[in-house]
C-alpha cells in the first residue's frame, strides 16, 4: 500500500534541486514506465502518458545524470494531467532521498522526443543531490498567501496546494471550495512573462492537484475528479476535486 504520509510530509520540506552529485540510483536506473513503477495515479484515466528515464547523452542534460521525461497524447486536459502525474513522483523521488526540479524548457534529443507515437511534453531533472536539500515549513516557503490562492474557504488541503512548486513561482491557481468540493481555476495572466508561460501554467493547475490529492489521501479520505464547471471573471476553470 502506498505511503501517503510520508509524501504528505515531503510536500512541507521538498525543494527544487539544481546541483547533483554523480552517484548512480537504483530507482533512476528503471528503463520501464516511472509511472507504473511507482504506481502512480492519474488525473485523467482516458489520456496515454508515459514516463521515461533518460540519461544525460540522451538530453543534453548538464544538471545530473538523469531526467525524468513525460510523454502524453495531446487532448483535453493532458496538461494538468501531467502536471498531476509528474509532482506525485517528484513527491516520491524526494521522499527517497533524490533530488528533482522541473524543467519546463529542455527536451530530449531527437532520437528521444518521440515514445510509442507520443510526444515529449515537459522534463524533470532528477539525481542525488549533492548536498541535503530541504526547507522548513512555513518560513521556507515563498508563496501567495490563502488569501490571494482562494475564493471561498480554506483548510489543510488547500494550504497543502498553496505550497506547491509553479513555473517561475507565479503560482498560477485560484480554489473555490464549495463544501467538500474544490474548483480550480487558472488566473487570468497578468504581463508578459505569464502570457508566455500559458501551457506551463495549466500543468502547474496539476502540480497544485497533486498536493491537494496527496494531502487527502494521506488524510484517509476518497477524492474523485472531473472536469465540469465554468469560467469565472478572474480565471479559466480547470478542474474539480471532490473529497469524501
Amino acid at each position: 500500500m502506498k505511503d501517503y504520509k510520508r509524501l504528505a510530509d515531503t510536500m512541507y520540506k521538498r525543494k527544487s534541486v539544481r546541483v547533483y552529485s554523480r552517484e548512480k540510483s537504483d530507482i533512476l536506473e528503471n528503463d520501464g514506465d516511472l509511472i507504473k513503477a511507482l504506481e502512480i495515479q492519474p488525473l485523467a484515466a482516458d489520456i496515454k502518458v508515459i514516463a521515461k528515464i533518460l540519461r544525460k547523452d540522451q538530453i543534453n542534460n548538464d544538471r545530473s545524470d538523469y531526467c525524468v521525461a513525460f510523454y502524453s497524447e495531446k487532448k483535453a486536459h493532458y496538461l494538468e494531467n501531467i502536471g498531476f502525474i509528474g509532482q506525485q513522483i517528484d513527491l516520491e523521488l524526494q521522499s527517497s532521498g533524490l533530488g528533482t526540479c522541473w524543467w519546463g524548457m529542455k527536451k530530449p534529443n531527437k532520437n528521444f522526443s518521440r515514445i510509442d507515437g507520443l510526444d515529449c511534453v515537459v522534463t524533470m531533472s532528477a539525481g542525488l543531490p549533492q548536498t541535503a536539500e530541504t526547507r522548513n515549513y512555513p518560513e521556507g516557503f515563498k508563496r501567495k498567501t490563502v488569501n490571494e490562492i482562494t475564493l471561498s474557504g480554506t483548510d489543510k488541503l488547500i494550504e497543502a496546494a498553496r505550497i506547491a512548486p509553479s513555473a517561475v513561482n507565479l503560482q498560477p491557481w485560484l480554489i473555490e471550495k464549495i463544501d467538500n468540493k474544490y474548483n480550480f481555476y487558472i488566473r487570468s495572466p497578468k504581463g508578459i512573462i505569464e502570457k508566455m508561460l500559458k501551457d506551463l501554467r495549466r500543468l502547474d493547475i496539476g502540480i497544485a492537484m497533486a498536493h491537494l490529492y496527496v494531502q487527502a489521501k494521506a488524510d484517509g479520505q476518497n477524492i474523485s475528479f472531473s472536469f465540469e464547471g465554468s469560467d469565472i471573471k478572474r480565471g479559466k476553470y480547470a478542474a474539480s476535486a471532490v473529497v469524501i
